[in-house]
């Protein structure tokens, strides 16, 4: 026969002593009449409005039923330490259901600079917490509505810190990427009890919440054709008609308008003479996006790449082409195919972004599969004109340049430059792709350098002058 205290019995005859004993702890901390306890987690004042919801954090996860065992073992064991651990454990899980976190009376102010920034410019975002309540904030973490089209370059759009009443924190960033308006959503805040068992989320909207990259004088349009200097956006064909420029003198029809008679002909010979200017006509135009992973490259780690400054570029053309009557169509040369055949009409635009904006074949991949070229070019129509926007930092962007221009397209190339000369095999990078755009200049194709620091706005307007 088994010594009392001992023996199978008795160890289960503990073990429900311990575990009634728990159950009455664990009772006795979460006797709160059941109106004060939320059946949802959140407080009457997160129901109130959707913008503010409280969740528990689960950091204690598990503590109950360790506890428990602890102190069936110590009971068992006859460990006190182990006892009075366990009754410690269930006391911490009883308070995990009953805490709730700290009120977030705060406020956000938002301060943009510039609000209207040259497409390309980087803007700099200064957010300001403040604590309006009388309680301190042990602990608090905010992350900024940062708008899906940009990108942070520099800087963090979150933080984590501890207010006291009355007090502010800020956090500084900067954002760049955006072709049009874009709008910030409301800032994210959690605020976390003192030992974060319970959290309670809030959205929080701030002023300014709005910036607009503005869009170059027709859009960023490039020459479509090379060497000849007219409004952008127009194309000039060898053929007499309504139009901007000189073309020929020709016998006078009576059909002919009055304003289109040479006079001073007239009043030397006193022969009606009608003039004639080179007709211009919409042009058809596609983008070709080099979005390869030999395109994926910036002159330092926190810069744009050269196919996020493409595609930059590439928006800002299909939002501004179609307002002269242009037609636009978007190409990529990347390992997976996309294609948009030209077009004018608002929905067309809108795709076109879309398609710039989300499509894998626009984005950096780490797939080096050879894109097909030959099924690139035979999707292009005959007259279209060719925008390459890449880098040109390796010889097939180059090939594919000539191959474009020898089916008879005529090509114009805008270069972002990712180049750096931080180190020897950088400045010999930097050397090869200047040679490149050498020769492709030499072959009578034009080329245009588009420095990282400078704004797409900047180099149209050079463009315009006539510079490369």
């Amino acid at each position: 026969m088994d010594r009392q205290g001992t023996g199978p019995e008795a160890v289960r005859r503990h073990t429900d002593i311990a575990q009634g004993a728990a159950v009455r702890v664990a009772l006795r901390f979460s006797s709160v009449p059941a109106a004060c306890r939320p059946r949802d987690g959140r407080t009457p004042a997160a129901r109130r409005g959707a913008m503010s919801e409280v969740h528990r954090t689960g950091r204690w996860f598990g503590l109950a039923g360790a506890a428990l065992v602890a102190v069936g073992v110590g009971l068992v064991g006859q460990v006190p330490a182990l006892v009075l651990l366990g009754g410690l454990g269930v006391t911490l899980s009883a308070y995990d259901r009953v805490a709730v976190p700290p009120a977030a009376d705060i406020s956000i102010q938002r301060s943009i600079t510039p609000t209207e920034p040259a497409l390309g410019e980087r803007v700099t975002v200064a957010l300001t917490v403040h604590n309006n309540g009388s309680r301190t904030i042990p602990d608090l973490r905010l992350a900024d509505g940062v708008p899906n089209s940009v990108r942070v370059v520099e800087g963090s759009a979150s933080l984590g810190a501890a207010l006291r009443p009355g007090a502010s924190t800020t956090i500084t960033y900067e954002i760049t990427g955006g072709t049009d308006r874009c709008v910030f959503d409301p800032a994210t805040v959690v605020v976390r009890d003192v030992v974060g068992v319970v959290a309670r989320r809030t959205r929080v909207t701030a002023e300014p919440d709005t910036v607009t990259w503005e869009q170059p004088a027709s859009s960023a349009l490039l020459p479509l054709v090379p060497a000849v200097a007219r409004r952008p956006g127009t194309v000039p064909v060898d053929e007499g008609g309504e139009g901007l420029s000189f073309y020929a003198v020709r016998e006078h029809r009576s059909n002919d308008p009055l304003s289109r008679v040479d006079w001073n002909q007239y009043a030397r010979t006193g022969d009606l003479r009608t003039v004639e200017f080179r007709r211009e006509q919409s042009a058809t135009v596609v983008v070709v996006v080099d979005a390869r992973a030999a395109a994926a490259l910036a002159p330092r780690p926190d810069a744009e790449t050269a196919i996020e400054r493409s595609t930059m570029a590439a928006v800002a053309l299909v939002e501004g082409l179609p307002e002269d009557g242009h037609e636009v169509g978007v190409a990529a040369y990347s390992p997976h195919d996309a294609w948009l055949a030209p077009g004018t009409s608002a929905a067309h635009q809108q795709q076109a972004r879309d398609l710039l904006r989300t499509d894998r074949a626009f984005a950096a991949t780490s797939v080096t599969r050879t894109p097909d070229t030959t099924k690139l070019i035979a999707q292009l129509p005959t007259a279209a004109n060719i925008v390459f926007l890449g880098p040109l930092c390796d010889d097939d962007s180059e090939a594919l340049v000539r191959r474009l221009a020898a089916t008879g397209h005529p090509v114009t190339v805008l270069s972002p430059d990712p180049t750096a000369t931080d180190t020897a095999g950088h400045r010999l990078a930097r050397l090869e792709r200047r040679e490149r755009l050498r020769r492709l200049r030499a072959a009578d194709i034009a080329v245009h350098d588009w420095p990282a620091a400078e704004p797409l706005e900047r180099i149209t307007e050079r463009v315009r002058r006539g510079g490369q």
